[in-house]
C-alpha cells in the first residue's frame, strides 16, 4: 500500500490539533450539564425557519455555478445541483476542505471544462465571498463604532460598487492583469513566482464569466442572494433560544464564521465553527453557557441532515444507472459523484 506523505500526515496532525485545542478552550471551566439544558430551549417551531432559508443558500450556489461556468459550459440544474452538493459533502466528511476538488472534479467530469477551468471557477467563487466577507466587517467594524446604521449605507453602497467594477474590470482584461500580477510576484523570488503565478493564472481563467454585464448580473445577484439567506438563518439562532441581541449580531457572527472555518480543521469544520460561534454570540450579549449551546446545537442540528441529503444526492444516479460522462454514455461509478 502507498504510504501518505509526511506532508498530507502533518496537515491533518495540525488540523486535528486545531480543532481539539479550539474545543478544549471552548468547554474550559463550562458545566455540561448546564450547556445541555441551555439546548433545550430552543423553540423547534421558530428554528424550523433555519431549513428554508438554507436551501434558498443552496438554491443560490446552484445558481452561481451555472453562471459562472456559462461562458464554458452550460450545465444542466441537475448536474450544478449534485456539483454543489458533493463540495459540501466533501467538506462535512473530509478535511481541508477537499469537497472543493470534490465539485471541481465533477463539474470536470460531467462537462466540457478541464479540471483546471472548474478549479478556476470555484477560486473566482471563493474571492467573490472573501469581498463580501471584507464588506460587511468593514461594514460592521463602521456600526459598532459609530452606532449610526444609516451613514454606513453609504460605506457599504461604495465599497460593494467598487468591488463590482473592478472584477468587472479585471475580467475585461485577464492577459493584462496576469502581466501584472506576474511582474509583481516576480520581485519576491524565483520560488514565489513558481508558487504563486499558476494560482493568478488559474483565477483569472475564471474571471470569464464576469466579461460582460449580462454574464456579471447572475453572479452577483446569486452571491448577494446566498449571503442574505446565511444572514437570515443566522438571525434565527437567538430567536430560536428566546434570546434579544443587537441586530446586527448575524453579520458579527457571519464574520467570525468565515474566518473561523477558514482554519485548518477536521471534518464539518468541528471546533473551529463551535468556536466562532460562540465567541461571536457571547461578544453579542448571550451567555457564555448559553453561546456555547447555540453553536453546538445549530451545528449538529444543520450539518447533520444536510450532509445526509447530500449524500443521498450524490449517490441517487448510482442507484438509477443514470452517471452521465462527457462523451453522454450511461454507466454506473464505483466512487460518489464529485463547492459561503
Amino acid at each position: 500500500m502507498k504510504s501518505v506523505p509526511w506532508r498530507r500526515w502533518g496537515a491533518i496532525v495540525l488540523a486535528s490539533a486545531v480543532s481539539v485545542g479550539l474545543l478544549v478552550l471552548l468547554f474550559n471551566d463550562l458545566d455540561p450539564k448546564q450547556v445541555f439544558l441551555e439546548t433545550k430551549k430552543v423553540d423547534l417551531r421558530v428554528f424550523a425557519w433555519i431549513y428554508l432559508l438554507r436551501a434558498i443558500a443552496f438554491f443560490a450556489l446552484i445558481w452561481r455555478t451555472r453562471a459562472i461556468a456559462a461562458p464554458l459550459h452550460t450545465y444542466r440544474w441537475p448536474q450544478a445541483t449534485r456539483a454543489v452538493f458533493a463540495g459540501y459533502f466533501g467538506n462535512a466528511v473530509l478535511p481541508a476542505r477537499i469537497g472543493e476538488l470534490m465539485k471541481a472534479g465533477y463539474l470536470s467530469r460531467v462537462g466540457s471544462p478541464t479540471p483546471t477551468a472548474c478549479v478556476a471557477f470555484i477560486a473566482v467563487e471563493r474571492v467573490l465571498d472573501l469581498v463580501v466577507i471584507a464588506i460587511v466587517a468593514l461594514w460592521v467594524s463602521f456600526v459598532v463604532l459609530n452606532q449610526q446604521a444609516g451613514d454606513s449605507v453609504v460605506l457599504f453602497s461604495l465599497a460593494a460598487g467598487t468591488s463590482a467594477v473592478v472584477l468587472f474590470v479585471l475580467a475585461r482584461s485577464p492577459q493584462r492583469v496576469v502581466e501584472i500580477a506576474r511582474a509583481a510576484v516576480r520581485l519576491l523570488g524565483a520560488r514565489a513566482d513558481a508558487l504563486i503565478s499558476p494560482r493568478i493564472e488559474t483565477f483569472v481563467e475564471g474571471l470569464s464569466a464576469l466579461d460582460t454585464a449580462r454574464r456579471v448580473l447572475p453572479v452577483i445577484l446569486s452571491t448577494l442572494l446566498y449571503w442574505g439567506a446565511t444572514v437570515a438563518t443566522i438571525a434565527i439562532w437567538p430567536l430560536a433560544f428566546g434570546l434579544s441581541l443587537p441586530w446586527y449580531t448575524p453579520l458579527v457572527v457571519m464574520v467570525f464564521l468565515s474566518l473561523g472555518t477558514a482554519l485548518p480543521s477536521t471534518a464539518a469544520f468541528v471546533g473551529t465553527y463551535h468556536y466562532a460561534a460562540a465567541a461571536a454570540l457571547h461578544l453579542m450579549g448571550a451567555s457564555r453557557e448559553t453561546a456555547v449551546a447555540m453553536a453546538v446545537f445549530v451545528h449538529a442540528a444543520t450539518f447533520v441532515p444536510w450532509t445526509i441529503a447530500a449524500g443521498l444526492i450524490i449517490v441517487m444516479p448510482l442507484f438509477k444507472g443514470q452517471f452521465a460522462t462527457k462523451q453522454g454514455s450511461l454507466r454506473p461509478s464505483t466512487a460518489p459523484e464529485p463547492t459561503t
